[in-house]
């Protein structure tokens, strides 16, 4: 399910609020980006982050630039990380270029081997290139998904060297 599909699902609910900030930390766009591309003023968002009640206009506005925000994704190739969150708050950048191509990264944060099994599906549903992931989890991915699988060895150029293995698979 989308990022804006989710929120619309949780509007008059309690769980508005944590659906909103889990979107923004999907995209990666901290709530003072979101505002400037919005065009909905901070103080609203910050109000609407603590649980405050707003308009249907302002909903709106959130759908209609959370939706240009997957838009954007869907054009480009996607790679998806698979990995603890603290490990993919150490990735820095949302696209790479490889061999003259430039990939979007897709984070999937999941600290079980059951939840990488099925951020790997998750991933693979939403078309997804190829998955990078710990060695430990490749093997069971491996066997569920038709995608190329590459492993981070934990080195200093790991990360580079894992996404150039998984584009020459591509």
């Amino acid at each position: 399910m989308r990022a804006h599909e989710r929120l619309l699902l949780s509007v008059g609910s309690d769980k508005f609020t944590d659906e909103f900030k889990k979107v923004l930390l999907e995209l990666d766009v901290p709530l003072k980006e979101f505002s400037e591309i919005s065009g909905i003023p901070y103080s609203t968002l910050y109000k609407i982050t603590n649980e405050k009640d707003f308009r249907v206009s302002t909903l709106k506005k959130i759908i209609g630039t959370i939706k240009s925000f997957e838009e954007d994704d869907s054009s480009e190739d996607k790679i998806a990380l698979i990995a603890a969150r603290p490990s993919l708050n150490k990735v820095s950048k949302k696209r790479v270029e490889i061999n003259g191509k430039t990939y979007l990264l897709k984070e999937y944060p999941a600290s079980t081997l059951e939840e990488c099994i099925v951020s790997a599906i998750y991933a693979e549903r939403e078309g997804v290139k190829a998955i990078v992931c710990a060695p430990i989890v490749s093997t069971s991915i491996e066997k569920v998904v038709r995608i190329p699988v590459a492993v981070i060895i934990a080195e200093k150029n790991a990360f580079m060297e894992a996404l150039e293995i998984v584009v020459s698979k591509i």
